[in-house]
């Protein structure tokens, strides 16, 4: 559904990069014009984010149900280009180094690290969205979860969908 909703979100977007007009051509317009749907062709815009922290006290161990504080540090690349017919091309890689503290005493904490990468190719015929997600995080008891998935979701230009995820998980 998340999915579904961010295609969604992004197709409305396209649609305003297709009806937007010719402009002269710029670069480094923060995300090209697309967040404010006046779309900039032409246009590439690299943002680069180093040592943002999180921190979430009411976070859950997925495979335990234990609640903790999860703290990340997270370095990230984010990129986007539109060129002059208005294709539009995004991409970011995120990596984290990653911590969870138990808000009790007992279970284990966790630390490690997690590398998410995702793209999306808009242009007026096709539309592509994937994206790729590593964590391996290890437990202080000697434990270890790590988390593996990949999504997809296309239209073509004849209108096939075709989407999948695939998720696969290990618990201690």
């Amino acid at each position: 559904m998340r999915k579904l909703l961010v295609a969604a979100l992004f197709t409305l977007g396209w649609g305003l990069v297709a009806a937007a007009p010719a402009v002269a051509a710029e670069s480094h317009t923060p995300f090209c014009g697309l967040m404010t749907g006046a779309p900039v062709l032409n246009c590439t815009f690299t943002e680069t984010l180093q040592g943002q922290v999180s921190v979430d006290t009411h976070n859950v161990n997925p495979c335990s149900g234990v609640v903790g504080t999860a703290t990340m540090v997270t370095n990230s690349i984010l990129h986007v280009t539109v060129n002059g017919a208005g294709d539009v091309w995004i991409t970011e890689t995120a990596t984290s180094h990653f911590s969870f503290v138990p808000n009790s005493p007992g279970p284990p904490s966790y630390r490690g690290e997690f590398t998410f990468w995702f793209g999306e190719s808009l242009n007026q015929n096709n539309v592509v969205f994937h994206d790729i997600g590593n964590i391996v995080v290890n437990g202080s008891d000697g434990s270890q979860i790590a988390l593996h998935l990949v999504d997809h979701f296309s239209v073509s230009a004849s209108g096939a969908v075709n989407q999948f995820s695939i998720v696969s998980m290990t618990c201690p």
